[in-house]
């Protein structure tokens, strides 16, 4: 084999090399139903799953998508023995998220118990390390106690469907946390959720009613 053949072979196997994973991933892409034609450019969108953390645009919509409320109405009830999911506004169509400022702890349940109220929370957050004693939560200003944190599997159709609409990097784990506090005395009640990390600590408030 000559000296130019060889060079040339070798020039040849570099390239293949370097530029095969990337065939690959367009390959997929293209094969993906839900994935934008290559020749199209990046679309700025102005609606966004309301559990995209913040910072987001100016001006943003904030959507419930409709296989992921599915998904959290199912999970509101195996979590709590049949409990529907809270509302910010009237049962119906117009379901509305209750969610804190910072789109990351949401209110999913609540009842009230004879000398208590066990309520339901979802940290839309992968990165927390699930231990009770790291939370601390108050409940319009009095202590309220974690009984429990899970870990929750986000299904693949529903990460398919907030990739879809703009949330880009969807958790694959969320987290379920039971409180428990004393009766309400204010409608709406004010909660409000301390974590100390790791990775990072975590202050956020949400208010929220029993229907």
């Amino acid at each position: 084999m000559r000296r130019e053949t060889r060079l040339n072979l070798i020039f040849l196997v570099a390239f293949l090399a370097i530029s095969l994973p990337g065939a690959v991933i367009l390959f997929h892409k293209k094969l993906d139903p839900r994935a934008r034609r290559m020749d199209q450019p990046d679309v700025m969108t102005d609606r966004l799953p309301y559990m995209t953390p913040l910072p987001v645009p100016p001006g943003v919509k904030w959507v419930v998508p409709d296989r992921t409320r599915a998904w959290l109405e199912e999970l509101a009830k195996t979590k709590m023995g049949g409990l529907e999911l809270l509302s910010a506004s009237p049962a119906g169509p117009r379901w509305m998220p209750i969610i804190s400022q910072d789109h990351l702890v949401q209110v999913m349940t609540a009842i009230e118990m004879p000398v208590s109220t066990r309520i339901g929370l979802l940290i839309w957050d992968a990165s927390i390390e699930p231990s009770p004693g790291r939370f601390a939560v108050t409940v319009d200003a009095a202590p309220a106690r974690v009984t429990g944190i899970n870990g929750v599997s986000v299904p693949q159709d529903v990460r398919g469907e907030l990739v879809s609409l703009g949330l880009t990097k969807p958790p694959r784990v969320v987290y379920w946390l039971d409180v428990e506090s004393a009766p309400l005395r204010s409608a709406p009640a004010r909660l409000t959720l301390d974590y100390d990390g790791p990775p990072a600590s975590l202050h956020t408030s949400v208010e929220f009613a029993i229907k």
